[in-house]
């Protein structure tokens, strides 16, 4: 394919946990590759590497992490570990990603999500909530119906 006839690259856009398009998102102090985390060889383990990362960036008040591919999941298991290594700050979902996955995302504690500009300001709620329930608790605070207090 030449460079003339090359697609040209996708507009994108940020958009918030609520679904609201950011208009100006925040400097992000680092962006994490999931390879420096998880296929690092440099004989620390993932949880001491995890460690490590989330003493870095604790005082940030916003990080990215970045997908390479679409089928890579290193990048929501980073996400997860840094959140309950008790990273506090916004968690920017960088690369390749879509609005498909924003709620699976937002499950690992993601706050804001760079995708191709689907051409609104607001993301409809069968993106950001497609399911009426969860089987397990998630990194945004939700619980599955067993996980809830029963009051007498």
């Amino acid at each position: 394919m030449t460079a003339e006839h090359a697609p040209a690259p996708a507009v994108i856009a940020v958009f918030d946990k609520f679904g609201q398009r950011v208009a100006h998102p925040a400097e992000l102090a680092r962006i994490i590759d999931p390879d420096e985390v998880i296929a690092a060889t440099d004989g620390q383990t993932v949880t001491q590497r995890i460690a490590a990362l989330a003493s870095a960036v604790a005082h940030a008040p916003a990080i990215g992490i970045r997908f390479g591919k679409f089928t890579d999941g290193r990048s929501y298991s980073v996400a997860a570990r840094l959140r309950e290594a008790g990273f506090a700050g916004d968690l920017h979902a960088l690369g390749e990603i879509n609005q498909e996955v924003v709620f699976l995302l937002k499950r690992v504690g993601f706050t804001h999500f760079h995708i191709p500009d689907p051409g609104y300001a607001q993301l409809p709620d069968s993106i950001l909530t497609p399911f009426g329930g969860h089987y397990q608790a998630g990194s945004d605070g939700s619980r599955a119906p067993w996980q809830t207090a029963v009051t007498a």
